[in-house]
Order: structure tokens, then C-alpha cells, then sequence
């Protein structure tokens, strides 16, 4: 008989493809030239609320918005990154009541408020790994939320990692005031 180390067993997930069509509307705001995240899959981990829920994205950066090539991903870029994946992440949670805390919002509230309500407290990023800007991906989760009078704090972290060794990650403290 086999012995079975608990923690390797994985709990049940669903996974589930963004729409294109909802991408490109979360990412209406950017430049064109600075919309770097390209597709998204949201994953729901059975049994584990809110820090079951993440996403992951897949990103390009073939030219930076505002810099000549450095080479690598930076964090000016991870900055950028993480906002593209946390919109389409918080507006996909919105739009299907997976997050409590945000039930003042609906999908049409996020869309208006996207911009002026979602705001960054603190951010901090490490680089482990110089990653590839012209192919490497995001994962974006929640650790905790608060809720205040006049607004709710998500402790949100996003990696980032190519296909080889290229590596990033952070923690981001967001404020999302009430609509």
C-alpha cells in the first residue's frame, strides 16, 4: 500500500476561457500600444473561496509604450501588466457575483468606475529571473479583503514567468471605493 502525502492531493478546478469580446472591453482604456496581456482564463478552485479564485494570462510586449527596448521586463511594465490582468480579473468576478465584498457593484458600475475607483495603496515587485517581454505570463489572486466605510482593500499578489526561467513577483494593496 501506497502512502498518500495529503497535501498532494489537489482539489477540483474549473477553468474558464475570457471572452475576447470582454477582454477588449476591459482593456479599452489603454493605448493600443500599451495593451499587452492578450488572453485570459479564469481558474475557480473548489473549496477555497476567495484564494481559490485566480486568473492567468498570457502577455506580449513586441515594443514598450515608453521606453526603447530594454530587453527584459521591467517594472514599469509589471505595473502595467498587473493593472491589464487585476481589470479583467475584478471585472469578471463582478460580473458574476464571486466576490462579496464588491456586491455594490454590477458588470455597467465597473465599466464606469473602472478607472477612477480601483486605486493602488502599495505596490512591490521582485525581479528573480530576467523574463522575456515578447512572450510570458500572469497569474493574479486575492489573499485578503477589508471592508471600510468607504471603500474595500483587496491584498491582492500577481507573478509573472516565461517559458524559461524569467521570473516576477508582487504584492499589490488595492482601494476600491464604493460606486
Amino acid at each position: 500500500m501506497q502512502n498518500l502525502n495529503i497535501t498532494e492531493i489537489k482539489q477540483p478546478h474549473l477553468r474558464t476561457r475570457i471572452e475576447e469580446g470582454f477582454v477588449q472591453k476591459v482593456m479599452k482604456p489603454y493605448r493600443a500600444n500599451s495593451t499587452y496581456l492578450q488572453s485570459a482564463e479564469f481558474v475557480q478552485q473548489a473549496g477555497n473561496e476567495l484564494a481559490g479564485l485566480t486568473m492567468e494570462g498570457t502577455f506580449n510586449i513586441p515594443e514598450s509604450c515608453y521606453i526603447d527596448d530594454t530587453g527584459h521586463f521591467n517594472a514599469v511594465e509589471y505595473n502595467i501588466c498587473y493593472n491589464q490582468i487585476g481589470y479583467v480579473f475584478l471585472g469578471h468576478c463582478i460580473k458574476n457575483g464571486l466576490i462579496p465584498a464588491l456586491s455594490a457593484y454590477d458588470e455597467t458600475s465597473f465599466f464606469e468606475k473602472q478607472l477612477s475607483n480601483i486605486l493602488i495603496v502599495k505596490i512591490a515587485s521582485s525581479y528573480k529571473k530576467p523574463i522575456n517581454p515578447k512572450q510570458f505570463y500572469g497569474t493574479y489572486g486575492i489573499k485578503s479583503t477589508m471592508v471600510k466605510s468607504k471603500c474595500v482593500f483587496l491584498e491582492t499578489y500577481c507573478n509573472f514567468y516565461d517559458d524559461g526561467v524569467g521570473k516576477s513577483q508582487g504584492e499589490v494593496l488595492l482601494a476600491i471605493l464604493h460606486p
